[in-house]
């Protein structure tokens, strides 16, 4: 029965055609986006898995360039330290050559005055982000001497951690512009450091040295002062301070001149082991980077895993649903002319 009032093909034809739309946008939606889930509506849960993923990997990029930053630093103090290192060697060998009776002290000196200028002048200046690791103060408002360096983000459930890596900038601070002095030679890694050079340097005879412990001795590597005795007369002396071109050929100069030499080579010893410090420090903060770009492209898979569209599928559909479209289009027309076809009976 045909009506004039009711078109159920119509309504059944429009219904389709409705259904057909909404998926056409949904896949056009995939198809331009490249994702099959773009919100919560779509997906509820793998939307929230894979924001929480591309959460983690804004914080992982954060990580992995502060990670950069703080390895930036730790090679520039490396290197730092790796040049003053090669400056105190040029010192111990003009000291050592000073040992002979024959040498012209005045003009050695005037040699190792130069390399103690080098070595200010490399301390000085290596600052990289703004800091200075090699010449510090430590009576400076909020400084420490600890360094905390990010090296990980991780996630467990609901809980992230943050985790860091430290270093004693003590093992290696060349110069310390404080006035007041630090502890008293057992307590931080400096005072342990410089306390060890003084002990390796002992002369068997002639010299004795020890570390003066007086408030404004106590500093970095080049500016701690060192009380050197013995048949000598008792001089408190830094590395800084040290003279050859006054002295003589007697047991007591001679004495004093190795003293000198073996507190340089201690420091040398101890300045290595710095140096260590600093290049293990960069090894681990390179294999953290390592591991956080390997983490933040795991993430990227795994995301891409929950929300992206297949581009193959998705296109077959497109073209599956236009052809839809165009068929329901002209059920549509059908279902509406045959209203009209009824008309043809009342002519």
């Amino acid at each position: 029965m045909t009506s004039l009032i009711t078109n159920n093909s119509a309504m059944v034809a429009l219904q389709t055609l409705r259904t057909i739309n909404s998926n056409l946008d949904t896949t056009n939606a995939h198809v331009s986006t490249g994702k099959r889930i773009n919100s919560a509506n779509d997906g509820a849960a793998y939307w929230s898995i894979a924001t929480t993923l591309t959460s983690d990997n804004g914080a992982l990029g954060a990580v992995k360039d502060a990670m950069s930053l703080d390895k930036n630093s730790v090679d520039a103090a490396s290197s730092g330290v790796n040049a003053v290192v090669a400056s105190l060697a040029k010192i111990k060998n003009n000291l050592t050559a000073a040992l002979s009776p024959n040498v012209d002290r005045a003009k050695l000196q005037t040699e190792i005055s130069s390399y103690v200028s080098e070595i200010k002048t490399t301390a000085d200046n290596t600052v990289m982000n703004g800091s200075n690791w090699l010449s510090v103060d430590t009576s400076a408002s909020g400084f420490n001497g600890t360094k905390n360096l990010l090296s990980s983000f991780s996630r467990t459930g609901s809980t992230v951690t943050v985790g860091s890596t430290s270093i004693d900038t003590g093992s290696f601070t060349v110069y310390d512009a404080s006035t007041t002095g630090t502890s008293t030679g057992t307590s931080t890694t400096l005072d342990k450091a410089v306390t060890a050079v003084a002990t390796a340097a002992n002369v068997t005879a002639g010299a004795t040295v020890t570390v003066d412990t007086t408030a404004g001795s106590l500093k970095g590597f080049m500016d701690t002062k060192y009380v050197i005795g013995g048949t000598a007369t008792a001089g408190t002396e830094a590395i800084t301070d040290f003279d050859v071109s006054g002295l003589g050929n007697t047991d007591a100069d001679l004495a004093k001149i190795q003293a000198y030499v073996k507190i340089v080579d201690a420091t040398m010893q101890q300045l290595q082991n710095g140096a260590t410090t600093l290049g293990t420090t960069s090894t681990r903060l390179d294999s953290q980077q390592t591991f956080a770009q390997s983490l933040i492209d795991l993430n990227t898979s795994s995301i891409g895993t929950l929300v992206d569209a297949n581009m193959e599928e998705e296109s077959t559909k497109l073209k599956a649903l236009q052809t839809q479209q165009q068929l329901a289009v002209q059920s549509l027309s059908i279902a509406n002319s045959s209203s009209q076809n009824v008309m043809t009976l009342f002519r």
